[in-house]
């Protein structure tokens, strides 16, 4: 019996093998059938990029500030419309417009109809919804000359913009298209109120994030991990994976958290939480229960597979366990602990969020 267990234990190997080796292989194809996804993020923003403010007549409006980071390539940094209007408009042109071109690679010159044209923004102090549609829009651009105009409820994701979370802003394309506008109607920004609206990029994209990920933070405190993230929106959603790393680059898995949307799927806000210990002491308890409840097994055969289950799970947490316990160690000798978060579709594709500091 044993020799059989172990034969099937190492058959299994061989397939475990083959089944790593095939994720492998699809993996490298998703990456290249994904790989066109485009992005204003150039290592020089001059001459990639055009913004203006309302201008004209007796015109006092909030500021745009930054432009050049619409273009540039942090992809965290943004142009800014901030200030505290304190009367309507008398502008006599009353409208913001970001305009930025996609950086593509060599070979390509355009992102073909059927992409998702559209920006990251975030904004605080919005209207009501049901005005901010009728007054902004989204152009598409190749070559200088105007593609499409799209206004106000055929933006995807423009109700979410009552959140104060970044939210990508997008429509299906019709036309080919090198260059993604933003436009707003500075004449109905609200009154007496701080504004701090914020535009970090313009995109192409042939497939927009299963889930658009908003605030991710961690923390660790008396002796545990605890990270809480939100989505905005999720499609096809099967689970989240929480991974941590002290150099920022090599990932250990953390645990993991089932999706609340129903069947996967969500268009409003859903907030999500993880705690576990971080202590350095792990245990691989399960196995080591399996050990003591022998005694109390007489089938000679049960009792051999309950030895062999046992020892593959204890070498099997081990090794789970190695990552965290290392990360552990790290953490002890202050080094920053970067946690991120993994969204996993029904289908095993994956997503990430950006990566936080988990702060004491």
């Amino acid at each position: 019996m044993i020799n059989f267990l172990l034969k099937e234990v190492a058959l299994t190997s061989v397939y475990r093998q083959v089944f790593k080796t095939t994720v492998w292989i699809i993996c490298i194809f998703s990456l290249n059938a994904n790989a066109q996804n485009y992005t204003s993020n150039f290592a020089d923003p001059a001459g990639n990029f055009s913004a203006t403010a309302p201008s004209g007549g007796t015109c006092v409006a909030a500021t745009l500030n930054g432009a050049s980071n619409v273009a540039d390539a942090d992809l965290n940094n943004y142009v800014s419309i901030s200030g505290l209007l304190n009367a309507p408009l008398t502008c006599t042109d009353p409208l913001y417009a970001i305009r930025a071109k996609l950086n593509f690679p060599q070979g390509t010159t355009f992102a073909p109809a059927g992409y998702f044209a559209g920006f990251r923004v975030q904004f605080s102090s919005v209207l009501s919804v049901s005005l901010l549609q009728s007054n902004l829009s989204l152009r598409t651009y190749l070559g200088g000359v105007l593609r499409e105009t799209i206004t106000g409820a055929n933006i995807v994701n423009i109700s979410l913009l009552a959140s104060t979370d970044v939210v990508p802003l997008y429509f299906i394309s019709t036309q080919t298209f090198d260059e993604v506008e933003l436009i707003i109607n500075g004449a109905v920004l609200p009154l007496d109120v701080a504004l701090d609206y914020r535009i970090f990029s313009a995109f192409g994209s042939i497939e927009v994030l299963p889930v658009s990920f908003g605030n991710v933070s961690a923390k660790l405190q008396s002796g545990q991990l605890n990270v809480a993230w939100n989505t905005l929106s999720e499609s096809n959603n099967d689970r989240f994976l929480i991974q941590g790393a002290t150099d920022g680059q090599t990932w250990v898995d953390l645990g993991a958290v089932a999706s609340k949307a129903v069947n996967g799927h969500s268009s409003t806000n859903l907030s999500y939480s993880f705690t576990m210990p971080w202590s350095g002491t792990l245990m691989a308890g399960i196995g080591l229960l399996g050990l003591f409840l022998l005694p109390a097994v007489r089938n000679r055969w049960l009792k051999a597979a309950m030895v062999l289950f046992a020892v593959v799970l204890l070498v099997s947490c081990a090794k789970e366990n190695n990552g965290i316990a290392e990360l552990e160690r790290n953490g002890a000798s202050n080094k920053p602990l970067y946690v991120r978060v993994v969204q996993v579709d029904k289908d095993g594709k994956m997503s990430y969020s950006h990566a936080v500091v988990a702060k004491p």
